[in-house]
């Protein structure tokens, strides 16, 4: 189980928010702050550290910063900053009483800065520009960004990242403007460099994004409950962000492994060190040093007071939603494990709503604060001789009188809010999302047009369960929304962390093919799978579990919710394998939904329990794929056990089992029986499985050319008849990947008609640059006809 960072060290000087954090080394730091100045801290113990210099160059707040390895001319290195002052300071890091440059250019604040290790500076503005600098001179201006530019990270000297308010990303070589990213939904508030893949970014619209420098986004990360600003990547290459909503979080394999609440609303930056440790500004003016490595650790007294301080946090009611304190659970609720890390639930204590969160880590409930109540609540604020519901606090980051007053009743339209805010106070009017965003995000109004659900399950008369939806985006969903697959609508996005994940590339060059990572399908809603099961349990009569059974089936769906914390139990596995069997075919897919996600850690232990330890054999006879059939019922089946023989990849156990029973596996990927399965969802999982098995057969250490033939020849029908775009797209992928590995398998494709498909899938995939690049690598591998 991977080590949770803990308090290193508290460094308290700031008398301001702490807006940009840096580092020199891994013993000595840099922050900026909005009372005007920076500070460097050195490391003085293993988690101490103390205020070195204090630079005081700017005249107004202090909003961004980067550093300068040491180089032969600058030996110490050297501390960029920049600030509401429009100006940028250059330092020498042991010589604060003067900047050694000033570099002049921008027309209002600089919010965002960023080095390459030859000098080079790179600056952005709420000018909209950004401006490259060589030798301290201007070398050239970037301009095309339509709003504040948020973020900058230089790739290169010449080629580099920016990110704006306008909602967009944009790359430049050579002061020319290569290419646009499109996909946040709000303001890009943060850039960082992911080795080996291209970038990631951060937004007001609580994600992060994934890409590579050829524009395809390859990854979604969901869990923020509000703005994200920061961003960072650790050399492990976790994912390190701040934002919001009090917390730093940590991310590996895309999902939230770890947070950590922080002491203030606004938690504006984070850094990584060079011995990945973390470093955060925010709100209350500390910056935090947090640790994995228990030497540096800070001792349990330190601990403890920074678990006071969090405990002890006022957190407003509109912040939190609509709380009936009379339905609330008492305190005895903490003693049930949490769902999920980062998990918040409120708790009735003596008449007090605390919130309290989950750590997956220890194990354990956390205070975070009391929900107290706000205006929200019914108390009325007054503003220039009127009642408001809400006076909001905004800072414009424009000096020294920048906090300025919003009133705001619930009964407005945020958007005429935020115009009459913006006529009044003369802004500009490229601030109109983020602020209307702004109320809407913390103002506890009324939503209107909030009617009940149309689906009805046929069996209890409720949300429908459709088993058919997954992370994938159908229909009107969005592309970053996830349909829950229990209940037909969509999850609350910011209680958890959630991935829509897509092909990765692994891209040392910007290919595509061959693949060589295995894709999982895993999201889900335990609480409405068990609720479903225990609701067709009940209907069973003679064949309804024993209670023992029942509790059992439990106590082992609980393991999902952390599969680290120990092994299921297998008594569990055995109950699901017997529902699997026993169920009629109309009643089964609860049962082997869940199998599907058990198979994602412990393969191995169920298949201890299938009739003959087969459990490839097992999905197929199970999921009704051995005798395939167009009925919605059997669809269903089929499509939720491919993705549990596509989540066989996941482990080496896994694998084993595929390789055992690989003619199984190219069996359900022939046409006559997949051609059974035509939705969406079901080709979802059939060309994940595709994917998958593209890639183990051509990177197993044993090769079975007949498999790797028969499975390319099923890919090159499939192609015929596909038409979503990213079943399409993943299926294209496994083809490729066998046509690259595997010359039997481009002779077989070209024979088969690949050319023609390919061609044809070109022509029509205008303004689909991902299908088209791919196909792209494919063409010149095409033998001739």
């Amino acid at each position: 189980m991977t080590v949770a960072f803990k308090l290193e060290s508290n460094l308290h000087a700031h008398e301001q928010d702490v807006r940009a954090v840096s580092a020199l080394s891994s013993d000595l730091l840099v922050s900026a702050a909005r009372d005007k100045t920076v500070r460097s801290w050195r490391r003085v113990s293993p988690n101490q550290f103390e205020s070195e210099h204090v630079f005081r160059g700017h005249e107004h707040f202090v909003n961004s910063l980067a550093t300068v390895p040491s180089s032969q001319q600058y030996p110490n290195g050297l501390i960029v900053s920049g600030g509401t002052d429009k100006l940028i300071n250059v330092y020498d890091p042991t010589a604060p009483n003067m900047a050694l440059y000033t570099l002049v250019g921008h027309a209002e604040n600089v919010s965002a800065l960023a080095t390459t290790p030859t000098g080079t500076i790179v600056s952005g503005s709420w000018d909209k520009t950004v401006i490259v600098w060589k030798n301290f001179q201007q070398a050239y201006t970037l301009k095309g960004h339509t709003a504040a530019v948020w973020a900058v990270l230089a790739i290169e000297d010449d080629l580099i990242l920016t990110a704006a308010a306008d909602k967009t990303i944009r790359l430049w070589k050579n002061g020319k403007h290569v290419r646009t990213f499109n996909g946040h939904t709000d303001a890009v508030r943060g850039l960082a460099a992911v080795p080996g893949i291209g970038f990631v970014s951060c937004s007001n619209d609580g994600t992060l994004r994934v890409w590579t420098l050829d524009g395809d986004c390859v990854q979604e990360l969901s869990g923020h409950t509000s703005f994200v600003y920061s961003i960072s990547v650790l050399s492990t290459g976790e994912f390190v962000s701040s934002g919001e909503d009090r917390t730093v979080r940590i991310w590996k394999d895309g999902d939230c492994i770890q947070t950590i609440q922080q002491p203030c609303i606004s938690v504006w930056t984070v850094a990584s060190l060079p011995n990945d440790d973390i470093v955060v500004g925010g709100s209350d003016g500390v910056v935090r040093v947090f640790s994995r490595a228990t030497e540096r650790m800070a001792d349990a007294e330190a601990q403890k007071q920074l678990e006071d301080l969090i405990a002890a946090q006022a957190i407003p009611s509109n912040q939190i939603g609509n709380i009936n304190k009379e339905k609330l659970q008492g305190p005895e609720v903490l003693k049930e494990p949490g769902k999920k890390e980062g998990q918040v639930i409120m708790v009735n204590v003596n008449g007090t709503v605390e919130a309290h969160q989950w750590s997956s880590q220890t194990r354990s409930w956390q205070k975070i604060g009391d929900v107290v109540g706000g205006v929200g609540s019914g108390n009325k604020q007054l503003y220039e001789g009127k009642e408001y519901d809400y006076v909001f606090d905004i800072d414009i980051g424009a000096g020294p009188q920048a906090m300025l007053k919003l009133p705001y009743n619930v009964s407005e339209n945020p958007y005429q809010a935020a115009q009459n805010f913006i006529w009044r106070h003369e802004l500009s009017q490229g601030f109109l999302d983020q602020i209307a965003d702004f109320i809407t995000k913390n103002a506890q109004g009324v939503e209107l047009g909030q009617g009940a659900g149309t689906y009805q399950d046929p069996y209890t008369g409720g949300s429908r369960y459709t088993p058919g939806q997954d992370t994938s985006s159908y229909g009107n969903t969005p592309a970053n929304q996830f349909m829950d697959p229990f209940t037909g609508s969509s999850s609350y996005r910011g209680q958890s962390a959630q991935m829509v994940s897509e092909t990765r590339s692994p891209a040392p060059k910007q290919k595509i093919l061959p693949l060589g990572t295995y894709l999982s399908l895993k999201q889900s809603n335990l609480d409405a799978v068990l609720s479903k099961l225990q609701s067709i349990d009940s209907e069973m009569g003679d064949a309804k579990l024993s209670n023992d059974d029942m509790n059992t089936l439990t106590m082992s769906i609980a393991y999902l919710n952390n599969p680290a914390s120990g092994n299921v139990d297998k008594n569990g596995i055995n109950t699901l394998v017997k529902l699997c069997c026993i169920l009629p075919p109309e009643k089964r897919f609860p049962a082997l939904d869940l199998l599907r996600l058990f198979i994602l850690y412990t393969p191995e232990v169920i298949s201890e329990v299938v009739p003959d330890n087969n459990l490839v054999g097992f999905l197929q006879q199970a999921g009704g794929l051995n005798a395939p059939t167009s009925e919605k019922i059997a669809v269903t089946n089929a499509m939720l056990a491919y993705r549990g023989l596509a989540n066989l990849f996941i482990t080496p156990a896994g694998r084993l089992m595929v390789w055992e029973q690989r003619n199984i596996v190219a069996e359900v990927l022939q046409p006559d029986v997949f051609g059974a399965y035509s939705t969406k969802p079901a080709r979802l999982a059939i060309s994940t499985l595709a994917v998958n098995f593209a890639v183990f057969l051509t990177s197993h250490t044993e090769t079975d050319e007949d498999c790797q033939v028969g499975l390319a020849g099923s890919l090159v029908e499939l192609l015929k008849v596909e038409q979503d775009e990213e079943n399409l797209y993943r299926v294209l992928v496994a083809l490729g990947t066998l046509m690259v590995q595997a010359d039997p398998c481009r002779e077989a494709a070209s024979i088969m008609g690949a050319k023609v498909e390919l061609q044809r899938i070109k022509s029509q995939a205008t303004g689909k640059q991902r299908i088209q690049n791919v196909i792209d690598e494919m063409l010149p591998l095409v033998k001739l006809e």
